[in-house]
């Protein structure tokens, strides 16, 4: 039976060709800034990418806003009421305090 150290010279000196092929391409894939910076670009793609999608999902929710404001006064009413508290002139406003939790 061989030992181990043999097994892996023997086994070194079959595929010295393979192994010398591997490093190389080891080395140049991993050993210069290109290819990682390569890879580091194109992470930023895919996370520009994703901001993208979401930026223009934002804009059509916007445009459909100002698209629903320039309609009318009734959208522009509403929000002056709801986010500003506005209340025309005569009417009544009646406030409840929230339910108390138990």
């Amino acid at each position: 039976m061989k030992s181990r150290a043999r097994r892996a010279t023997d086994f070194i000196r079959a595929h010295w060709g393979r192994l010398l092929s591997g490093l190389a391409l080891l080395l140049v894939f991993f050993g210069n800034g290109g290819f990682r910076s390569l890879t580091r670009n194109w992470l930023e793609l895919r996370r520009l990418n994703a901001e993208i999608v979401s930026l223009e999902r934002e804009e059509k929710e916007l445009d459909g806003r100002l698209k629903a404001m320039r309609a009318g006064d009734g959208p522009v009413e509403r929000l002056a009421r709801r986010e500003l508290g506005y209340i025309k002139k005569g009417e009544i406003e009646y406030r409840f305090p929230p339910p108390e939790k138990k």
